[in-house]
């Protein structure tokens, strides 16, 4: 009995190494932080991982149209490899205007069709009196009402 339970503990000890050994080969780790925080709105953040994927953002303060209620900007990046292998890199900006990012794999809208774009061009040209206003329909004929007898 007493070597059994010695060749199992042995037994449970080299499987846990063996895990432990497979387990560290996937783990992602960060190889690289920064932090910086002023306290004033502005800050300034960088990360990097083992896997290669980086992470990079900053952020101020700026004055807005009313003075009580200042504007925060926060812009920044990341990168990293799709599963397909294919590199991702996104950058941003976040202000007054919403969220903007760009990236070669973010899709587009297809372009707009000539003669929409002419009539948008119509449309803002007519609401900004650069083309004469159009007149208004003439009324319909008025016909006779039919006599009662």
């Amino acid at each position: 009995m007493k070597y059994f339970i010695v060749i199992a503990a042995l037994f449970g000890v080299a499987a846990a190494q063996q895990f432990r050994a497979t387990r560290t080969a996937d783990e992602i780790v960060i190889t690289r932080s920064e932090n910086e925080n002023n306290g004033d709105g502005t800050f300034r953040w960088v990360s990097e991982l083992s896997d290669g994927t980086k992470l990079e953002q900053s952020g101020y303060v700026k004055d807005g149209p009313d003075p009580e209620n200042p504007i925060q900007v926060i812009q920044g990046s990341y990168s990293y490899v799709s599963p397909d292998g294919e590199q991702i890199n996104l950058k941003y900006i976040a202000d007054e205007n919403g969220f903007q990012p760009e990236g070669d794999h973010l899709p587009t809208p297809p372009p707009i069709p000539e003669e929409i774009q002419k009539a948008l061009n119509l449309i803002q040209a007519a609401s900004s009196n650069q083309v004469p206003q159009f007149r208004k329909p003439l009324a319909p004929p008025r016909f006779n009402q039919p006599r009662r007898f």
